[in-house]
């Protein structure tokens, strides 16, 4: 009877633990594909992956014939500090002259310049410690400049090598060293590699909230644990900070005086102002009269510029990308697999780009004159 007892007590073990394995694959979900706005934050913390679903609720996902990305987010993300932290004593970082005043922008036209960089500038550019922060887009980019910091294009990540199949741009390929040999490769997802991109001196800093918010932990937190060890800081609003109903042109009343303040404490630093990244459907009147005024204000005084915007809503072709009505600038279909959001994921082109004009940008910065 004992024995019966015992192999009935083994069976059903056997059964829960084939069950907790289902259960465990069960939440192995595409959060990207369920989140039906489209409007997904990723965090990295401790190894895990936070999700947040914004603006929409989790729906059951609609077949897709675009393959979900199988890499993880990259371990160089940084998470920023909260206001009551103490960053830990940095290191003093090297001595850089600061450029602002001299007016650098990166937009659209200078993606060409990439490859025109002298390699004594891509050495300068690569020691510079810079550090930006973003929401989930921002990791985007960080992924973007760990993949032209791959030792060849052919032996980057998956993730670096993906772009439309077809001509309605449904259909999505990784392209392989055979396609690369064949020259059947896309020139938007082309890319050099090798170790003279480094990057190991670009340091991503998460930062997440509304527009204020964020302005107020870049200045409060997320700057403050750089300043030691980091010459080029930069916060880029998200296209979620620029969604229809924003308040975010209150900010050149308010909160750019704050950050100009905090600017002129540290004259010995260079700061990146930014235009909005945007979403299939951001493209609002918000997101255009802002980066409109951004784009003003920057150039009008000499800033170091980099416009975001301007890159993304232009396709590889330099057309501009138009919402529904004809008026508003929105992220173009070559840079992001998703219907209503902007993450630059799934299709390579947009994360290419944008690792393009950070080195053409950080390359002014060292000095280079195009």
């Amino acid at each position: 009877m004992r024995i019966k007892i015992f192999a009935l007590m083994i069976s059903v073990l056997f059964i829960l633990g084939l069950f907790g394995v289902a259960l465990a694959q069960s939440t192995n979900i595409d959060w990207e594909d369920r989140c039906a706005s489209g409007n997904l934050e990723l965090s990295s913390v401790e190894g895990s992956v936070l999700v947040r679903c914004l603006l929409g609720d989790v729906v059951e996902p609609t077949a897709t014939l675009i393959p979900p990305p199988t890499e993880t987010i990259s371990p160089t993300a940084t998470l920023i500090p909260t206001l009551t932290q103490i960053p830990p004593t940095p290191t003093l970082s090297p001595t850089l002259p600061p450029v602002s005043g001299n007016g650098i922008v990166v937009d659209h036209t200078s993606i060409a310049l990439f490859d025109q960089i002298p390699i004594e500038y891509i050495n300068a550019a690569r020691e510079i410690p810079m550090m930006f922060s973003d929401r989930s887009v921002g990791q985007n980019m960080n992924d973007a400049l760990d993949c032209l910091a791959s030792p060849s294009w052919s032996l980057s990540p998956s993730r670096c090598r993906k772009d439309y199949a077809d001509a309605n741009q449904i259909l999505v390929k990784t392209y392989t060293a055979t396609d690369f040999v064949n020259g059947n490769v896309p020139d938007l997802i082309l890319f050099p590699g090798g170790s003279a991109y480094n990057r190991s001196n670009w340091t991503y800093a998460d930062c997440q909230g509304t527009w204020d918010v964020m302005t107020d932990l870049f200045i409060n937190s997320v700057a403050p644990a750089f300043l030691s060890t980091k010459n080029v800081l930069s916060c880029q609003f998200s296209y979620l900070n620029v969604s229809e109903g924003s308040t975010i042109m209150e900010y050149f009343n308010t909160d750019l005086l704050d950050l100009e303040s905090f600017i002129a404490q540290h004259p010995d630093k260079n700061f990146v102002f930014w235009t909005t990244s945007l979403a299939r459907t951001i493209g609002t009147r918000e997101s255009t009269e802002f980066n409109a005024a951004m784009r003003q204000y920057a150039i009008s005084n000499d800033k170091i510029f980099m416009d975001m915007a301007d890159i993304i809503s232009h396709d590889r072709n330099g057309n501009e990308c138009l919402d529904s009505t004809g008026r508003y600038p929105v992220i173009c279909r070559d840079y992001t697999s998703e219907l209503n959001g902007g993450h630059l994921g799934s299709v390579s082109g947009g994360q290419i780009q944008m690792g393009k004009a950070f080195w053409v940008l950080m390359a002014q910065i060292a000095g280079w004159t195009p």
